[in-house]
């Protein structure tokens, strides 16, 4: 009811200028109720996105940010598009007391474990292994209400090098966080843009997706952990299971390749 009330009150107004960043079916109908004399929209590149998770493996898209520029250009907007930055402003003196407390050393690691889909998920077994077996770090558990279970499980198989803290945070004290840390891991998510966003050396580990669909992290600090197999990507944004049943996308990066890459972060 709310949606509805809210459409029929943007088809009352007049607009110079509509740029639809969505470019799918609800907003394409929206466009037509709507008055403006110039309507823009970007391509998402469906045909050449589907012909990837086909299997083409000589295709590839940059990145969105660029297709979203593309539009720009349709409105005679050519500047260069740039890796979006985020700048966060501290909280208060008392804060970093509260949130950037270390543990037991000086490497701060932030873990986004979490994801939506199964097939963007690492295994939690090799989280364990990872965190256990790297007890020199500090490793604190991220992530949104849907992953506390997730989180508390790896928690409470870790030492005392793991914390968890899955839905404590504002947003903006997670940036605020976020800033302290040495290091973000996560998978093809959300989180994975927000550490690309603040510019910090950062893991992304792709399963069931793939770098080439246009969502890597525009980060020049990342490294991208991808076993490059023929069956990835299998999907656009992730399955909730592994459509060949081996999930070897994500079971090919072991504990100690990711370990590995750690290192190699740390060192920039």
């Amino acid at each position: 009811e709310k949606t509805l009330k809210f459409h029929l009150w943007l088809s009352k107004r007049k607009y110079d200028l509509i740029l639809d960043l969505h470019n799918k079916f609800s907003t394409f109908l929206l466009m037509l109720f709507l008055r403006a004399p110039r309507k823009v929209h970007y391509s998402k590149k469906r045909g050449l996105r589907r012909d990837i998770v086909k299997g083409n493996k000589k295709l590839k898209i940059d990145s969105t940010v660029e297709l979203y520029a593309s539009a720009l250009k349709k409105m005679g907007i050519n500047e260069l598009w740039s890796y979006p930055r985020l700048q966060v402003t501290e909280l208060p003196n008392s804060a970093p007391a509260k949130y950037n407390n270390a543990l037991s050393g000086e490497i701060k690691i932030a873990v986004f474990p979490g994801a939506n889909h199964f097939t963007k998920r690492y295994p939690a077994a090799n989280w364990i292994q990872l965190i256990n077996s790297n007890p020199q770090y500090d490793f604190t558990l991220f992530g949104s209400q849907a992953d506390e279970e997730l989180c508390k499980f790896i928690t409470q198989k870790c030492s005392t090098n793991c914390r968890n803290k899955c839905s404590t945070l504002t947003l903006r004290e997670l940036l605020t966080e976020l800033i302290s840390y040495n290091l973000i891991i996560s998978g093809d998510t959300g989180p994975m843009h927000l550490a690309a966003a603040l510019n910090k050396p950062q893991i992304a580990i792709f399963g069931g997706t793939h770098p080439r669909l246009g969502f890597r992290p525009l980060n020049d600090k990342a490294i991208i952990l991808c076993a490059e197999l023929p069956c990835q990507p299998c999907s656009l944004h992730g399955k909730e299971k592994c459509p060949l049943n081996h999930f070897n996308c994500m079971n090919a990066i072991s504990p100690a390749l990711l370990s590995s890459a750690i290192k190699k972060a740390l060192e920039g």
